[in-house]
């Protein structure tokens, strides 16, 4: 995660690192520590790279000048669990996938936005300068609803809010700013990333996206609830998004994965112990069919739902058929 830091200035440069150490040098600590991101040089280009950072409370801003790379950001690299949001523009725009939402190309000078809790891999041409703001997604929580749901290239370089952006940034990354003024600094930059986030609302998506994925999901648990492992964090590698998306779906309908999941296998055994086609079938193999693996913990989440027993729905139920048949030869 971003360090909370006050102003200062971290200057890298692949010259100073003998050439014979310089490519495993730049990919493991530059890349898998640092970035922790995979670096890939393209083919026919020796690896350079010329970095300055910025520090700022809850974000760092970078610029740099590199040769032609591929940025590749893996799922053993994501087990690091930082779910901070990059913003990148390149001198030669970036093509790049993000498995699940498929592939984009950004145009020279343009931006895009990389969500380090996502797998992606983001391809330069032109990197002979490139403007990197990273900040902790907590900072725009409370400013911008549903950033997860922005289209990657949904920055439009030429906006007015994106130009001020893009410029604030370039600006503070050219001049000396007394590590006092580090706070306000920040709070700009936080403000000016909420005004373009706003500016591109016409390309965010609309509620119904994220009532599709939520239903996406909810037919994908229904055919997995055998499944004793079923997880957001299964979830999210099955549709390709964060484990937190996950559950801030559930989340804003006032309940959680966990809770979801549970209630739909509740269910599935209240319906089993209710089926007169079922009634031979023991109790506990009902439970642990449906990835109930611990009978103490099934039976007392059956009773805080339904206030009865297992046995005594079973019961009630059989109760009410026999009852039933009665009346019907009558």
């Amino acid at each position: 995660m971003l360090p909370d830091a006050g102003n200062q200035i971290v200057s890298f440069s692949s010259d100073d690192i003998p050439e014979h150490h310089r490519n495993a040098f730049m990919r493991d600590f530059h890349g898998r520590i640092q970035m922790r991101m995979r670096i890939d040089p393209h083919p026919g280009h020796a690896l350079t790279y010329n970095v300055r950072t910025l520090m700022l409370p809850d974000m760092m801003c970078t610029t740099a000048s590199a040769s032609p790379v591929t940025w590749e950001r893996t799922s053993e690299l994501m087990a690091d669990g930082n779910d901070d949001i990059m913003i990148s523009w390149n001198k030669g725009g970036y093509q790049f996938t993000m498995p699940g939402r498929g592939d984009y190309e950004t145009r020279p000078g343009g931006a895009v936005i990389l969500p380090l809790d996502r797998r992606f891999s983001a391809r330069t041409k032109d990197s002979r300068w490139a403007l990197v703001l990273q900040f902790k997604r907590s900072l725009l929580a409370p400013l911008v609803k549903h950033i997860d749901d922005f289209e990657p290239d949904s920055i439009g370089r030429f906006q007015p809010a994106h130009c001020l952006l893009h410029d604030y940034l370039w600006s503070l990354m050219h001049m000396e700013t007394p590590s006092s003024l580090a706070p306000l600094a920040s709070r700009h930059i936080a403000d000016i990333l909420a005004a373009s986030f706003g500016a591109g609302q016409r390309d965010a998506p609309t509620p119904g996206i994220r009532a599709a994925r939520l239903a996406a999901i909810k037919r994908h648990v229904a055919r997995n609830l055998r499944d004793p492992v079923l997880s957001a964090e299964q979830v999210a590698r099955k549709f390709s998004i964060s484990p937190r998306y996950v559950r801030q779906l559930f989340s804003e309908q006032g309940t959680s994965f966990s809770d979801y999941v549970t209630e739909r296998r509740l269910s599935y055994v209240y319906d089993c112990l209710t089926d007169p086609r079922q009634i031979l079938r023991r109790i506990a193999d009902i439970a642990f069919d449906v990835g109930f693996l611990e009978p103490s913990t099934f039976y007392r989440q059956f009773r805080l739902r339904y206030d009865m027993t297992p046995t005594e729905v079973r019961h009630l139920a059989t109760n009410r058929s026999g009852h039933a048949d009665k009346a019907s030869d009558s």
